[in-house]
């Protein structure tokens, strides 16, 4: 488990509104859980993180799962990912009265941590 910067960058796979959209989160901290499935070993990065309350032009965006590279970094100022561009992670991001929900679902062939 590690403790996370609150910037996130989120770098859409596919042709969007912008290259990159920038959030502020909450504190929180990040631990891809190893599972054992058929195709082998692989890290559960699901995760949920709740964000300043974006544009509503943004919210529309991700209103439904879009896929995307998630960066963030550490206390060190060590650059982590979630998602490449083979198994890109799939995000969203749901409104709530101050604030937003965004939702990250991606299973990583290595841990994102390492």
């Amino acid at each position: 488990m590690r403790e996370l910067s609150i910037q996130l960058n989120v770098y859409p796979i596919a042709k969007m509104r912008q290259d990159i959209y920038r959030f502020i989160a909450d504190e929180f901290t990040f631990s891809p859980v190893p599972e054992d499935s058929e195709a082998g070993r692989c890290y559960n990065c699901n995760k949920e993180i709740t964000v300043d309350l974006p544009p509503a032009d943004v919210i529309r965006d991700f209103s439904s799962g879009k896929f995307a590279i998630i960066e963030f970094r550490d206390t060190r100022y060590r650059k982590f990912s979630i998602g490449d561009n083979k198994i890109p992670a799939i995000v969203s991001i749901s409104p709530n009265l101050n604030s937003a929900t965004l939702k990250i679902e991606c299973k990583m062939l290595k841990s994102p941590l390492q």
